[in-house]
């Protein structure tokens, strides 16, 4: 699941503002497709095959698309912390094109995907419009602050398991003894890393929701 800082520009320039504001509202568009569709499929179908075979080229291209974050904050667009940034889109950008892109016969009949995907876009509906209001001047936008920094600590949890079961499955159907051992490696960490993110979040929500009040 994301946590990275607000996505503001450190000067009030317009082309910088007026970029990040396209960028996020696109992003926000292109998640919101997401959510619909997942809960379309599954109201509709309830199968995951049928999430997996509409919304992963949908959810891969959305993922990809975040990659543009790390090089915000590399050139200073951003204020998000560099590693943080990196961290969120590296380990992501895996999952979809390295194991639910890669691994469609595990990854597709797993009820983890759509949990994952559902978690991942309603996360990433919120976090985007919060960013678009703010960079639009709507600095009076409190039920979408409470949101971006209170859904995280339902949502992470969901989006982190899952992903590490989807990885975890991957391993069995693979011949590749090297990249068992790399997604091994990846699986061990995801304990410690995602104790450190969760705890970065919570902080991060104390100190956003205090400023608030």
């Amino acid at each position: 699941m994301s946590a990275s800082n607000e996505s503001q520009a450190r000067k009030p320039q317009s082309v910088p503002q007026t970029y990040l504001l396209a960028y996020n509202v696109l992003c926000a568009a292109v998640w919101l497709r997401v959510l619909t569709g997942v809960i379309s499929e599954l109201i509709s179908s309830g199968r995951s095959t049928d999430v997996y075979a509409s919304l992963e080229p949908w959810t891969r291209y959305a993922q990809t698309l975040a990659a543009a974050e790390v090089l915000h904050a590399i050139f200073g667009i951003t204020r998000s912390p560099v590693f943080t940034t990196f961290t969120q889109a590296f380990a992501r950008s895996t999952q979809v094109w390295a194991v639910n892109y890669a691994f469609p016969q595990t990854t597709s009949v797993s009820y983890a995907y759509p949990a994952m995907i559902l978690a991942w876009s309603m996360a990433d509906v919120v976090r985007y419009s919060y960013f678009a209001a703010m960079l639009a001047g709507k600095t009076n936008s409190g039920a979408l602050r409470w949101l971006r920094y209170s859904l995280f600590v339902v949502l992470y949890p969901v989006g982190i398991s899952t992903e590490w079961w989807l990885m975890y499955k991957s391993t069995t159907v693979t011949d590749s003894n090297a990249l068992i051992a790399l997604y091994y490696f990846f699986l061990a960490l995801y304990g410690p890393g995602s104790v450190m993110m969760y705890k970065y979040m919570l902080k991060q929500r104390r100190k956003v929701l205090a400023r608030a009040n």
